[in-house]
């Protein structure tokens, strides 16, 4: 019993896949309203109002919390302030967008040989 609760939590917490919610906590502001996304674990949910709801699962965030602020009745700048929130994740970048690093050989490597025989003869040897 105790080796099919462990099997059942490595495999919960072991998948890795695609993006599911927000990188971190974000922001987004329009007007007074203010929109926070908030990540939320796998099967969550998007916890939101309706409007935003939908502007979030339109994104493709299946996983978030909400909190908001200020007068949400202005559905304008409520959705505004959400978009602005969504596209301020975009400035992070996961592993797979990252530019890939091309290393220079340190000038010791590269002139290793020189230095080796460099070493081996010297000036002030009679």
């Amino acid at each position: 019993s105790s080796r099919v609760l462990w099997t059942l939590a490595v495999t919960q917490f072991n998948r890795i896949g695609l993006p599911h919610t927000v990188p971190t906590k974000v922001t987004g502001k329009c007007g007074s309203v203010r929109v926070r996304l908030v990540p939320a674990p796998r099967g969550t949910g998007v916890v939101a109002a309706p409007v935003p709801k939908k502007l979030l699962q339109f994104a493709g965030i299946e996983d978030v919390f909400t909190q908001t602020t200020g007068k949400t009745k202005t559905l304008g700048n409520f959705v505004k302030a959400t978009f602005d929130a969504v596209a301020r994740t975009y400035s992070f970048l996961s592993p797979e967008l990252w530019r890939e690093t091309k290393f220079q050989t340190a000038p010791y490597q590269t002139f290793s040989d020189f230095l080796a025989n460099a070493s081996k003869v010297s000036p002030l040897r009679k």
